[in-house]
C-alpha cells in the first residue's frame, strides 16, 4: 500500500477562464481524459479569475481572449506578475496572427486556436503544463520579423499601434460586424464602442467611417 502510494504522480490543476460555459464543459470533459491533470476551478470574467486563481493556487491557466468582463490580456498580464511560476495557455477562437504575439508578450507560454483539431489543443495542454512553450513555427517567425522591424512598421501596422481593446473592435469592424453587434459581443455600450472607432479612425489616419471600414477589412483580408 505504501509503495503504491509513493507512485502515484503528482496531478497538476488547472484554472479554466472562458464566457462560453459550453467550450468550459467540453474543455473539462477533454482534461479529466488527461493523466496528471484535473480542473480544480473556473471563470468567465477577469475578477472572478484573479480570485480563483488566488484561492485555489493552481498549476496551469487556459484562458480565452473574450471575457464576460475586463481584459483577457490584463488578466495574463496580472497573472504572470503575480504568480510568476503559473503556466498560461491561450485557447481562442482569434487566429494566431491576431493576438498570438500580444499573449505571448502579456505573460502567455501558448497560443492555440479553438478551432485547431482537439489533437493540437491535447499537445498544447499537455506541453505548457509540463512547462514547456506552445507556439507554432509561423507565430514564432511572425514575432522574430516584428522584432526586428517594428519601428519600420510602427506608422502603419494597426497591429503596434492600436490599443488591444482597439485591434480587437478593429478586425471585428473588418469582418462586417456593425457597431451594436460588436457591443454585443464585447459586452460594451454602443457609445463605447463608437468612441474607439473613433480613436481607431486617427490612428489609423481615415477621415470618416466608410475608409475605415475598407482600411479594416482591407486588414483582416491580408492576414
Amino acid at each position: 500500500m505504501e509503495n503504491a502510494v509513493a507512485n502515484e504522480q503528482p496531478v497538476a490543476t488547472v484554472l479554466l477562464v472562458d464566457d462560453h460555459p459550453t467550450f468550459r464543459e467540453g474543455l473539462r470533459s477533454l482534461i479529466s481524459r488527461l493523466e496528471g491533470l484535473t480542473v480544480c476551478a473556473e471563470a468567465d470574467g477577469e475578477s472572478m479569475a484573479m480570485r480563483m486563481l488566488a484561492s485555489n493556487s493552481p498549476d496551469l491557466m487556459i484562458v480565452d481572449l473574450n471575457l464576460q468582463d475586463g481584459n483577457s490580456l490584463k488578466v495574463i498580464s496580472r497573472a504572470r506578475q503575480a504568480y510568476p511560476a503559473l503556466r498560461i495557455l491561450v485557447a481562442s477562437m482569434y487566429e494566431e496572427s491576431l493576438y498570438g504575439a500580444r499573449a505571448i508578450t502579456a505573460g502567455a507560454n501558448g497560443y492555440v486556436c479553438k478551432q485547431d483539431d482537439p489533437d493540437i489543443l491535447v499537445r498544447a495542454i499537455t506541453l505548457v503544463s509540463r512547462g514547456k512553450t506552445f507556439i507554432s513555427e509561423k507565430l514564432a517567425n511572425s514575432m522574430q520579423e516584428h522584432s526586428l522591424d517594428e519601428k519600420a512598421c510602427q506608422a502603419s501596422d494597426p497591429a503596434l499601434i492600436l490599443s488591444n481593446r482597439e485591434l480587437q473592435i478593429f478586425s471585428m469592424i473588418g469582418s462586417g460586424l456593425s457597431t451594436k453587434e460588436i457591443a454585443h459581443q464585447l459586452h460594451l455600450s454602443t457609445k463605447t464602442v463608437d468612441a474607439h472607432r473613433d480613436h481607431i479612425k486617427r490612428k489609423v489616419g481615415v477621415s470618416d467611417n466608410p475608409r475605415l471600414i475598407r482600411r479594416a477589412v482591407e486588414w483582416v483580408l491580408s492576414l
